[in-house]
């Protein structure tokens, strides 16, 4: 299989080739594996190791005071994600499977004037909050349909913004609803209508909000982290016939073999079972791994992931 078919298949609970592959690898890893000769300087961290799918990002930068257009310019100067201008083209020849990323509007807006003043404004200024939301969602949806008017093809979208913490959500089930459901279920709406089936990346134990996605329309969800209240084997018995999972890996168990291969081991065993499934660590990988302890992990993955 490609890439491409791979997650695919994967994202219609379908039983692949085998698990599909894709970590976030930090700038501080990769530059260490470079000092120490391991990989060339030129060297695309995603093609290196092969991962199946590419992010790829577009500029949301947002005035909370001024009317913010979707412009061709954008394109050119992603937020997240890769470059669509430097890297796009080739991907797609290689046959990747290909994610449009952006944040979510709750994200946006907290990224623009803080977390904490939008969750004051949140509970003491409702409707301004809820105006800024609707200008988000609007300048991400104009700026991804201009993507797809110009001929950008992707296979998925990656919605993100940190709705947990350790413990739990950041704000309750109600306040979800209130402020973010609608535009998360027009977000969700949209990509599915032009084939881009949503994947949804927080942070935290969002345990709570798993059914709201769902019923937003969110197809996956990642990256769900070992150390809190995220299982991922009990969230597949749970949720595994509605929602795709992405990650679920301590990448903490990385620099020792032995507790590698048990960590990917036990839990591919439950996680492969019907598809539904990609490898991804629970956390970026950092510079404490070495290009050794991680390609070893990458051989794993490829040893107990093929069906």
């Amino acid at each position: 299989m490609t890439s491409r078919e791979r997650i695919k298949k994967t994202l219609e609970f379908k039983t692949p080739d085998r698990v599909g592959i894709l970590d976030d690898i930090t700038a501080g890893a990769f530059e260490k594996w470079e000092r120490e000769g391991g990989i060339a300087k030129d060297a695309v961290v995603q093609e290196y190791f092969d991962f199946d799918a590419r992010l790829f990002g577009f500029d949301q930068s947002f005035n909370a005071d001024a009317k913010n257009m979707a412009t061709p310019e954008r394109i050119e100067r992603p937020s997240t994600g890769e470059s669509i201008k430097a890297h796009y083209k080739k991907a797609e020849e290689g046959e990747r499977f290909l994610i449009l990323s952006c944040m979510e509007p709750f994200e946006h807006i907290a990224r623009v004037i803080g977390r904490e003043k939008l969750l004051m404004m949140m509970a003491e200024e409702a409707g301004k909050a809820a105006n800024l939301f609707l200008d988000s969602a609007e300048l991400t949806l104009c700026t991804s349909q201009m993507l797809i008017d110009k001929g950008y093809k992707f296979d998925s979208a990656w919605l993100w913004g940190d709705l947990g913490h350790k413990s739990g959500l950041i704000f309750s089930t109600d306040y979800y609803n209130a402020f973010l459901f609608d535009l998360h279920k027009e977000f969700c709406d949209f990509f599915e209508k032009n084939g881009m089936p949503v994947i949804y990346h927080s942070d935290g134990n969002v345990r709570e909000l798993i059914p709201h996605l769902i019923e937003a329309g969110v197809r996956a969800i990642q990256p769900l982290e070992s150390n809190i209240d995220m299982d991922v084997r009990e969230i597949k018995r749970e949720y595994g016939k509605d929602l795709v999972l992405f990650g679920g890996i301590d990448e903490t168990t990385f620099a020792k073999a032995k507790k590698a291969e048990k960590e990917i081991k036990s839990k591919f065993k439950y996680l492969m079972k019907g598809g539904g499934y990609v490898y991804q660590a629970d956390s970026p990988i950092l510079d404490d791994i070495s290009l050794e302890d991680y390609k070893r992990v990458i051989g794993l993955v490829k040893e107990y992931g093929a069906y």
